[in-house]
C-alpha cells in the first residue's frame, strides 16, 4: 500500500470518477448488472464522445467523456463490492480503454482536419493519442511498482485453461502484459524506492489518461479541441519527461 499522505490516483478520479462512481454503484448494486456490463457501458460512452467529437458535436463529446470517466470507475468498485473473483474484469477493461482512446482520437483526426492540412491534422491528432497511450502505461507501471502489486500468473494461465472462445482468447493476450508488469514491479530496497519514487509519482498523477480525458472533456466543451491536442503533445509531454527523470533515479535506488 502507498505510505499515508501519497494515494495514487489522479486528480480527476479523486475530484469526480470515484465519487460519482460510488453513487452509480450504488444504483447498480441493486440490478442484475454485472461489473462487465458496466465495462461495456463505458466503453460505449467513450466511443460515442469519439463519435460526437468527429461530428463536431463538442458538447455531447464531453458529456460522452465524462459518462466514460464514471462508469470506468463504477465497474471495478461493483466487482469488489460483490467479491467477483478472477481476472478476465481487468482484461475486459483494458479492451474498452482501448476501444474508447482509438474512437476518441479518431474522432479528433476528424475534428482538426476542418481547420488543419490532413497530414497536420493526422499528426497532431495521433500525437495526442500516442501521448495519451504513453503516458497511461507509464503510470500503470509505476503505481504498481510504487505499491509492490503483482498479479499471480498461474492464477491467470488456470483461469484461462478453464475458458473458452473470447474469454480465453482475450486472456490470453492479458497474460503476457500482467507478467511485464510483475517484471517492470521489481525492486530490491522497496522501502528506498518508495521514498525516491514519491515525487516522481506525484507528477506521474497529473499526466495520466483521466487528465487527458478531462482536459480534451473541457476543450470539446468550449469548441477548441485543437488546445487538448498541442497541450497534450506538449506540456503533458513535458511534464511525462521530468517524471521520467526522476523516476530513473528513484529506479536506482531500488536497486541498490
Amino acid at each position: 500500500m502507498a505510505p499515508p499522505g501519497l494515494g495514487t490516483d489522479e486528480w480527476v478520479d479523486r475530484l469526480y470518477s470515484r465519487p460519482v462512481a460510488r453513487a452509480l454503484v450504488a444504483l447498480a448494486a441493486r440490478t442484475p448488472l454485472t461489473p462487465n456490463q458496466l465495462t461495456l457501458i463505458a466503453a460505449a460512452h467513450g466511443v460515442a464522445a469519439g463519435v460526437f467529437l468527429g461530428l463536431g458535436a463538442g458538447a455531447w463529446c464531453a458529456a460522452g467523456l465524462l459518462g466514460f470517466l464514471a462508469w470506468d470507475c463504477a465497474d471495478g468498485q461493483l466487482a469488489r463490492r460483490r467479491g467477483v473473483p478472477g481476472y478476465l474484469g481487468r482484461a475486459v477493461d483494458g479492451l474498452g480503454d482501448y476501444a474508447a482512446g482509438i474512437a476518441l482520437h479518431v474522432g479528433l483526426c476528424v475534428d482538426l482536419a476542418r481547420g488543419l492540412p490532413l497530414a497536420g491534422a493526422l499528426a497532431l491528432g495521433l500525437g495526442a493519442g500516442a501521448s495519451l497511450a504513453a503516458c497511461s502505461a507509464a503510470l500503470d507501471r509505476y503505481k504498481r511498482r510504487y505499491r509492490g502489486d503483482t498479479d499471480d500468473l498461474a492464477a491467470i494461465e488456470r483461469e484461462r485453461a478453464e475458458a473458452r472462445g473470447w474469454r480465453r482468447w482475450l486472456l490470453g493476450r492479458f497474460l503476457p502484459y500482467a507478467a511485464r508488469l510483475n517484471r517492470a514491479g521489481a525492486v530490491a530496497d522497496r522501502d528506498a524506492y518508495r521514498r525516491a519514487a514519491a515525487p516522481a509519482l506525484r507528477l506521474w498523477l497529473w499526466v495520466g489518461p483521466s487528465t487527458h480525458l478531462a482536459l480534451l472533456a473541457l476543450a470539446a466543451a468550449w469548441g477548441r479541441a485543437e488546445a487538448y491536442a498541442w497541450v497534450a503533445v506538449g506540456p503533458l509531454n513535458l511534464l511525462a519527461l521530468c517524471a521520467l527523470g526522476w523516476q530513473r533515479r528513484a529506479d536506482r535506488a531500488g536497486r541498490e
